[in-house]
């Protein structure tokens, strides 16, 4: 690590990551090896319990022997703007955790932020969200705003089966494209090639749910899960394109420096169904992504 960074295994995650990943490459391995065996053993387990007994569950004592790693997919930094209440500029949509983009990370998430993430907005945003339930159930008209969704029960099982298997096989090779092409070093070319096999991809299962009798107005736990990765994967990809520079974990061959005249956030607005605007400013009602 001090090949890369005088603060070798401190330096910052995304140095860390990139790092690994360049010896991977270079070397072609499969992992590289942290090593804390040289600590004494009392303090190994009393500060890393659970990895610990993780790791013994697999045979791998770590008081004494290496551990395999690699680099992972980073929490997400960024997301749906959020108000400190959890609110969004939908009505009624709520957001918390790693899903909000609350101020709490930057362009690099963290240790530990999920404590004021996922509880302390979690909390603030239950009362709103309540008391806009019961809003809604006074107002007849809230209802009839929205196009009722109804269960998928009228398709035979036959064919739920293989909608269900189709999207999991969707799900599988959207996750391939993100690693892939959208990972840790990111480039224009690599980018743009994963736009567009998302959209290939997209389109293909799309397709192949409607031609099996699937309807707009149905929904199913696998369907929404699949529609919401593809929209999320598509604004990710969208994100790096807007982005002429790198920082922290958004990381770009064909723009490695960081620019501090392009410290501010990036800030998505629908203009279009199938267009996305661009805006340095940071507006009150739009999707934001740092």
């Amino acid at each position: 690590m001090t090949s890369y960074d005088d603060r070798a295994e401190l330096a910052p995650r995304d140095v860390v990551a990139r790092s690994i990943d360049d010896q991977l490459k270079k070397r072609g391995e499969k992992y590289v090896l942290l090593d804390i065996s040289h600590k004494p053993r009392e303090k190994v387990l009393a500060h890393f319990p659970n990895i610990a007994a993780e790791c013994l569950r697999h045979g791998l004592d770590i008081t004494q022997q290496p551990i395999p790693v690699v680099p992972a997919a980073h929490y997400m930094c960024g997301g749906v703007r959020a108000g400190l209440q959890g609110e969004t500029n939908v009505k009624g949509l709520y957001v918390a955790g790693e899903v909000a983009c609350t101020g709490l990370h930057g362009a690099n998430r963290l240790a530990s932020n999920s404590l004021l993430e996922a509880l302390v907005f979690a909390r603030r945003a239950v009362q709103p969200s309540i008391d806009h339930m019961v809003d809604a159930d006074v107002d007849p008209s809230f209802a009839k705003k929205w196009a009722r969704p109804v269960l998928s029960v009228s398709l035979r099982d036959s064919i739920l089966s293989d909608i269900i298997e189709k999207t999991k096989q969707a799900r599988m090779e959207l996750q391939s494209i993100m690693w892939e092409y959208v990972g840790i070093v990111r480039s224009t070319n690599r980018l743009k090639h994963a736009e567009w096999k998302i959209s290939d991809l997209e389109s293909e299962w799309e397709e192949f749910l409607f031609r099996r009798g699937w309807k707009p107005t149905m929904v199913g736990v696998e369907t929404c899960e699949m529609r919401n990765l593809f929209c999320c994967a598509k604004l990710v990809v969208k994100s790096a394109l807007a982005r002429h520079e790198s920082r922290g974990l958004h990381f770009t061959e064909d723009f490695p420096y960081l620019e501090e005249s392009k410290r501010k956030p990036t800030v998505i607005f629908p203009t279009h169904i199938q267009e996305l605007t661009w805006s340095s400013k940071p507006l009150q009602k739009q999707l934001q992504c740092k």
